[in-house]
């Protein structure tokens, strides 16, 4: 394709991308030559408008890497795959194919996307990036990178937000790793570098700029991410309206104000990230979750190849003692936490894991927190290894 817009993107960027930039602008602080040069984009994520941002102010097209449960569905295949010429990423899994499919492009000249975090911050800072993995793809692919900052994405409609805020996403190209840099470094060096100009942290940020991001009601949705109480430890208590925070077990409350920061005499957190920290530390303590309704549970194979098929659009979910047991139709199946060998989070908080060579998905109701779940699975593994290499 040598760079050059797919006619769908042609036509969007005409029409829908007329509007997108009304509210999105391009900063670029390097010497690169957008229009004429090829690069890998690399950029923190915020939201599913990310590569929509990027791709509307950016002169030349960018084919993104993006999650393989995506192309699942056959009208979003025909978009994003065929359409967008989109690649597609296993999430939470080494994926050979998608190495490859990426070495491809470059070939071809083509320019490509990647959100290394490879799923939307929750609370603005940056997460599971494997900078070793990715120092080894760039120092394979050989290509200049690009490294992109989004400022004000997760300001104006964070993850978990019901509502999006009025104010300004700015696609700032940070910084230029050209491909004789790339040569010249170790993996160690490249690592840090990459490390260093990926860095974007939405709390640093907003100290510097003119956070202005308009919403009556910014804090409804956010017990999607705190689902925890700091005061009373009870799960799931967290309810919002407005601007404010409530516990219904213990009645402490918060405000969130207008540059999304906690104001409260009894929460001790000032920022969403220190409380979400918090949490993800304490919630392995708990050896069980209460009983929550979900509305969907699908199954497919190993491989993630064709549609997946779905066993019931109504079922209970429930954590205890490290087995994740979801029940439907006078049916229960019991998922073994230490038997999973990944699971992610993808679009509408839906869990996705794989269990004895099955893919399964599983979505709750769209007010609860899926959060809380991946973050026990997460510190459960990390809990299990270091025993196993005290065995050993």
């Amino acid at each position: 394709m040598n760079g050059r817009f797919p006619l769908l993107i042609k036509i969007a960027r005409l029409t829908y991308g007329r509007f997108i930039r009304g509210s999105v602008s391009l900063k670029n602080e390097t010497q690169a030559d957008l229009k004429n040069g090829r690069y890998i984009f690399l950029s923190n994520h915020c939201g599913i408008l990310d590569p929509v941002y990027i791709t509307a102010v950016v002169p030349k097209h960018i084919r993104w890497v993006a999650g393989a449960y995506l192309f699942k569905n056959k009208f979003l295949n025909k978009v994003i795959g065929k359409g967008c010429t989109a690649i597609a990423k296993q999430q939470g899994r080494s994926d050979v194919t998608m190495v490859r499919n990426i070495q491809k492009a470059l070939r071809q000249k083509d320019n490509v996307g990647i959100f290394p975090e490879g799923t939307r911050t929750w609370d603005g800072e940056m997460i599971n990036i494997q900078y070793k993995t990715l120092s080894k793809l760039i120092r394979l692919y050989r290509t200049p990178v690009l490294f992109v900052h989004l400022e004000g994405g997760f300001a104006q409609h964070p993850r978990w937000a019901d509502y999006k805020r009025r104010g300004k996403v700015v696609v700032n190209i940070k910084h230029l790793l050209t491909a004789e840099e790339i040569a010249s470094l170790s993996i160690d060096d490249l690592q840090e570098k990459i490390k260093t100009y990926l860095h974007f942290s939405n709390d640093e940020w907003k100290t510097e700029e003119n956070y202005s991001y308009v919403c009556n009601k910014r804090a409804e949705g956010v017990q999607r991410l705190l689902y925890l109480c700091p005061k009373c430890k009870s799960i799931e208590s967290l309810t919002t309206k407005t601007n404010r925070i409530t516990c219904t077990k213990c009645n402490v409350s918060a405000v969130l104000d207008d540059m999304d920061n906690i104001q409260s005499v009894e929460i001790p957190f000032f920022r969403l990230s220190q409380w979400h920290a918090f949490e993800a530390k304490e919630i392995i303590k708990f050896s069980e979750f209460p009983k929550e309704k979900g509305v969907l549970l699908q199954k497919g194979d190993s491989n993630n190849e064709g549609e997946l098929e779905t066993l019931s659009k109504k079922i209970m979910v429930h954590l205890k003692d490290n087995v994740l047991n979801i029940s439907y139709k006078d049916k229960m199946l019991c998922f073994p936490l230490s038997d999973i060998s990944s699971l992610v989070l993808n679009a509408k908080q839906t869990m996705e894991f794989f269990y004895k060579g099955k893919l399964y998905r599983v979505r709750l109701l769209p007010k609860a927190s899926s959060l809380k779940y991946q973050e026990y699975y997460h510190e459960f593994i990390k809990l299990k290894e270091r025993q196993d290499e005290l065995r050993s």
